[in-house]
């Protein structure tokens, strides 16, 4: 998963998300040279919920949707490309 600025210009590229214990512990790169692994505990993953709005909230599936489908049709297109070389 890459996080993205408004630029277009990559943020983060996390790598994996694990629970280790009570910690959810997410790896990866910052700024594609600085690996990270950050802990995140349960105090802080509420208060980063608490940081959505009800209107986003309730959109949230919707947009789950809509990336599982454009990751579906991007990987059918990178299928289809890799069988015509």
């Amino acid at each position: 998963m890459k996080l993205m600025s408004k630029d277009g210009i990559e943020m983060m590229d996390v790598t994996s998300l694990e629970r280790v214990g009570e910690v959810l512990v997410v790896k990866g790169k910052i700024m594609r040279s600085m690996p990270a692994t950050i802990h995140l505990r349960p105090e802080d993953l509420w208060q980063a919920f608490s940081l959505f709005s009800w209107p986003l909230l309730l959109r949230l599936p919707w947009l789950m949707l809509r990336g599982f489908r454009r990751s579906r049709q991007a990987r059918r297109q990178s299928a289809h490309s890799k069988r015509r070389i």
